[in-house]
């Protein structure tokens, strides 16, 4: 049997070849129950949107990003993770830049200057930030899919 710790590994006495045996009963065992846990985890149902949304501002926190509080943003909170439910109650992560940096870049995509280094700047940190929250989720297991314009991830809804 693969990856069976055996106390042991090479047994010169009955005591301890009754032991290596248990050892392998015991891995059975657990083998088996973890396969009607996770025959039993699927037939759960997905998680409620509001506790999905709430698990996941939990995990992006405990992977060290500041989650804004909900909205409506205001100036001194803008910035960092933003993580909400959107009008069809899918779970959106997505990632603001600072106030700052947002009126600067819009300011001058107004006066079409799309090669001014705010508004590159503010692409940069989206698309960066994007790829970033991308792998921190993935990483935590969410399935995500990208929304049909700009930014962020929807999270799919799982039996976590």
């Amino acid at each position: 049997m693969a990856s069976i710790d055996y106390p042991f590994p090479d047994p010169t006495t009955d005591a301890e070849r009754a032991a290596n045996r248990r050892a392998a009963d015991d891995y059975q065992r657990q083998e088996e129950e973890a396969a009607t846990l996770l025959d039993l985890a699927d037939e759960l149902p997905p998680l409620a949107p509001e506790l999905l949304l709430e698990q996941v501002r939990l995990d992006l926190a405990t992977a060290g990003l500041h989650v804004a509080p909900p909205q409506p943003l205001t100036d001194e909170d803008q910035g960092g993770v933003v993580v909400y439910l959107n009008d069809d109650a899918q779970v959106v992560v997505d990632w603001l830049p600072h106030a700052r940096l947002d009126r600067a870049a819009l300011d001058m995509v107004e006066a079409d200057r799309t090669d001014d280094e705010a508004v590159i700047r503010y692409e940069t940190v989206r698309a960066a930030m994007n790829t970033a929250l991308g792998t921190i989720l993935t990483g935590f297991r969410y399935a995500t899919r990208r929304p049909e314009f700009g930014f962020g991830h929807i999270v799919l809804p799982t039996t976590r």
